[in-house]
């Protein structure tokens, strides 16, 4: 399999199946993993937890319930504050395991699912199933269902995407690779939730075998090849303009627009788990790499099992990390706690030895422009980040067009004074926001 992505061409190959991790002894299951809802624990240090029993929830807009789940058995040890892959310290519950299963080791049979959209939709938030097609804002699946494609008569459309949008980050490559059957099941139930009008799964050009698509199997599949020249890339914006070019658009009966429901391969299986399989969101496939362990690997992990118990299985670190990424080094974030655990929201994790990092020092700005010349919003960071750090005055109609950041990141990499201008943009939209 090759792609324009160098890290899928060299390694991706190699992989023919996934992993378990080992069971930990403890958990952390942090208790704000959706943007912008925060969770109430329905637990007390004392209490004893099933697999998959309900130890947090939170009343959504809706006045719907979204869940969070206990990932094993055992005994709660208490609820405190503790970091979280976002670079925050949240509310998180601690789980002393112990005690017998409810899914793991049972024999998974797959079930109709419901006809009823409006159950499946429950089901979706009961379980806890969140939208990563961007990782820096998960959703809660149900409840953006629910806000945005309750409307039938107004016909949208299902787009999967099946590929990553960071070069460094190849989950959903391996996930299209190793699950595509369970994926075009659980997109058959959300195109039937959302009553969407077609089915189109977005794919890297080079990497997969498009005569699949001939089969009579997967007809009511639409396959959208992508030429992905840069990144980050798969963004509404430009999937629907790869549709729009390409030749797929002759043979529809619909068009693309940003206004459908866009997901990515590692969504679509936790609908799959979801509403085939009636299995809560209690653990997640994670691709663990860097050059400081000795080989790289597809572990599906028990949510809330911190990085350090993971790097014991795997053989421990070759060389002492000095940065440990997660969700890719182009769109993802750094951490420095390895008692971090994996949430919903994790797809990748990266550890870094020294020799792999460059000078962290920031200097002043030097005027250079790049920021701008890469920006795909068209913005001009530097000036938003004057404005933000240094108190330059600026119009409301130019600060405001902050909101319009994709937080790519692509700013950061070109800067040569290394300043963190998307974090800084970021801060200045959650003050626009009232975000805090």
């Amino acid at each position: 399999m090759k792609s324009n992505n160098p890290i899928v061409s060299q390694i991706i190959k190699d992989y023919s199946c996934s992993q378990k991790s080992f069971l930990p002894k403890e958990l952390i299951i942090p208790l704000e993993q959706e943007y912008e809802l925060k969770y109430e624990a329905t637990v007390n240090s004392g209490d004893r937890v099933k697999e998959g029993s309900v130890i947090a929830f939170c009343k959504t807009e809706q006045g719907e319930t979204a869940n969070i789940h206990a990932s094993l058995p055992g005994t709660v040890l208490e609820t405190g504050l503790f970091p979280a892959p976002n670079g925050k310290t949240v509310p998180a519950v601690k789980i002393k395991f112990g005690g017998s299963f409810t899914y793991l080791g049972k024999p998974k049979t797959e079930k109709n699912p419901s006809p009823d959209s409006n159950l499946i939709i429950r089901n979706l938030m009961e379980n806890g199933v969140l939208n990563t097609f961007r990782t820096a804002f998960p959703e809660n699946l149900g409840e953006q269902i629910k806000k945005n494609f309750s409307n039938k008569k107004e016909k949208k459309n299902l787009v999967v995407r099946m590929f990553d949008e960071d070069p460094y980050r190849i989950t959903d490559y391996l996930m299209t690779k190793l699950f595509f059957d369970e994926i075009v099941k659980g997109a058959r139930v959300l195109a039937k939730t959302i009553n969407a009008k077609g089915i189109v799964f977005a794919i890297d050009q080079k990497f997969f075998d498009f005569s699949i698509f001939d089969k009579a199997e997967y007809q009511d599949i639409n396959a959208l090849e992508m030429n992905i020249r840069r990144y980050p890339c798969g963004t509404p914006r430009e999937i629907v303009s790869a549709f729009e070019r390409g030749t797929l658009k002759k043979t529809c009966d619909f068009t693309l627009s940003k206004k459908d429901l866009f997901v990515d391969s590692s969504t679509v299986y936790e609908v799959y788990k979801s509403e085939i399989l009636s299995i809560p969101s209690i653990d997640k496939f994670v691709h663990f790499t860097g050059d400081c362990l000795n080989a790289s690997c597809l572990l599906e992990v028990k949510l809330g099992t911190k990085l350090r118990d993971i790097v014991s299985q795997i053989g421990g670190f070759s060389k002492e990390p000095s940065l440990v990424v997660i969700n890719g080094l182009l769109c993802g974030n750094s951490i420095h706690d390895l008692d971090t655990p994996i949430t919903k929201y994790v797809k990748s994790v990266e550890f870094i030895s020294k020799n792999r990092t460059t000078d962290e020092q920031m200097h002043s700005c030097i005027n250079c422009g790049n920021c701008r010349f890469t920006c795909p919003a068209k913005l001009s960071p530097d000036i938003l980040y004057n404005h933000t750090v240094n108190q330059k005055l600026l119009s409301e109609s130019f600060t405001v067009s902050s909101l319009a950041c994709i937080e790519c990141g692509l700013c950061n990499t070109v800067c040569p004074a290394r300043l963190p201008l998307c974090q800084i943009i970021t801060l200045l939209k959650n003050n626009i926001t009232g975000d805090k």
